[in-house]
């Protein structure tokens, strides 16, 4: 397995706008999750901070099926050596060779970030 880490950030709340809460980031690499951060801050800072944000993440080849795997999938780390079922990991591989088939390097998949509400706010 790459090095991937499950990440939370302090980022804020998407009522208020204005208290950090911990928010999941998902299954990402370092690398991964500073790029993420940075596409959020921009967003952030044009004042676009609605309950989900949408970020691109890139993925080498090798990294693609982790990163499905772990964030889309519902695998766990240790599964990802031997528990994988056929069909998952057929359909993986299919969307990573489209993605790598148009010339790119890398394969780019949209990542969802749910922003939560504060203690203050409280949205029922």
């Amino acid at each position: 397995m790459t090095n991937f880490q499950y990440y939370f950030q302090q980022l804020p709340c998407f009522n208020c706008k204005k208290t950090k809460v911990s928010t999941d980031l998902g299954w990402l690499t370092e690398a991964m999750k500073d790029d993420v951060l940075a596409q959020v801050e921009a967003i952030v800072a044009k004042g676009e901070i609605e309950p989900d944000i949408s970020v691109n993440v890139a993925c080498s080849k090798e990294e693609a099926r982790d990163y499905l795997l772990l964030n889309f999938y519902g695998y766990s780390e240790e599964e990802l050596a031997n528990d994988i079922e056929a069909e998952d990991e057929k359909e993986v591989a299919d969307e990573i060779a489209e993605q790598l088939a148009q010339g790119n390097e890398k394969a780019v998949f949209e990542h969802e970030i749910a922003l939560q509400s504060c203690a203050d706010c409280d949205v029922e």
